[in-house]
């Protein structure tokens, strides 16, 4: 108070307040070596978490299907149901084409081994990468997984559903070359009725968004892959109707269930700010 009653007198600005005002605390010195250590046991703490819940949704979800209740009446009623319906909308007989791709000893192979041996890994794989390289589109494609998964169960329970494979006129390709996810130990822990709704299919699609969500911006090379990854959903959906495993219908009801899921989790970059700006024309400068 003194300091400003003399400034105000001599007609000198005081200096006091502005002195406090500029005196900075230096932070403490970094060590590069723990800070790495910590970021690295964050990593693992992460991804560990990350893998016991996975875990655990797909372990809910093999349990689930497997008390799936249903008996193997109300599961042929159902299966006579769908071909009944697919024959109204005049959808393709599966049998037929079935009957056409089967001629082909490697086209029969190439089924089946597609059926048993890309569906899984190549999911798992995707979500790999996203959580190592993409780390927010993989919170975006696993909730959009568990929230299809988890209502493909509750249908599975309600509405079981006997496989083409189980119907006459239909060829179990995979008993046959041995290739069966769903015979031997498989056949005991496999709920054998719950075609519907192909989770196949469904996945292979969630596959293709995600990639092309992430590369359709990228350069010429991604872009142009994020185009060729809707191969897997088309092969996929050839794949499954070959190898009688599911309808033509199965597919359409994951493809709706991925469309609901879609609605319900968010995009990873909507958000207000984002949308302003895609709505909102940047202001151009006069140039003086």
């Amino acid at each position: 108070m003194i300091s400003r009653l003399k400034a105000r007198a001599t007609g000198q600005p005081d200096l006091s307040a502005t002195a406090v005002a500029t005196v900075e605390v230096e932070p403490e010195p970094v060590d590069p070596v723990a800070a790495q250590r910590a970021k690295r046991r964050k990593y693992a703490r992460d991804a560990f978490r990350e893998l016991l819940l996975v875990a655990a949704l797909f372990l809910v979800y093999k349990f689930g299907r497997g008390l799936a209740s249903g008996t193997d009446s109300k599961a042929f009623d159902n299966a006579k149901e769908v071909l009944s319906i697919q024959n109204t909308l005049r959808l393709p007989d599966e049998s037929v084409v079935q009957s056409w791709w089967i001629q082909s000893e490697w086209m029969r192979s190439f089924a089946n081994q597609y059926y048993a041996y890309v569906h899984f890994p190549i999911t798992v794989g995707f979500l790999i990468w996203l959580w190592v390289r993409h780390r927010d589109h993989y919170k975006w494609i696993r909730n959009l997984l568990a929230i299809m998964t988890g209502v493909a169960l509750v249908i599975h329970i309600l509405v079981p559903l006997a496989p083409p494979r189980m119907m006459p006129g239909f060829e179990d390709t995979g008993m046959v070359d041995g290739t069966s996810p769903y015979s031997g130990a498989g056949a005991k822990i496999a709920n054998q009725y719950a075609a519907m709704p192909s989770l196949h299919f469904g996945w292979a699609v969630v596959v293709a968004i995600g990639v092309m969500a992430v590369w359709c911006n990228r350069d010429p090379l991604r872009r142009a892959g994020s185009k060729l990854i809707w191969f897997h959903p088309a092969i996929t959906l050839l794949v499954i109707v070959v190898t009688a495993n599911h309808y033509w219908l199965d597919a359409f009801v994951a493809t709706l269930l991925l469309a609901i899921a879609m609605v319900i989790v968010p995009f990873p970059d909507r958000s207000p700010h984002a949308k302003l700006v895609r709505i909102i024309p940047s202001p151009r400068v006069p140039v003086r």
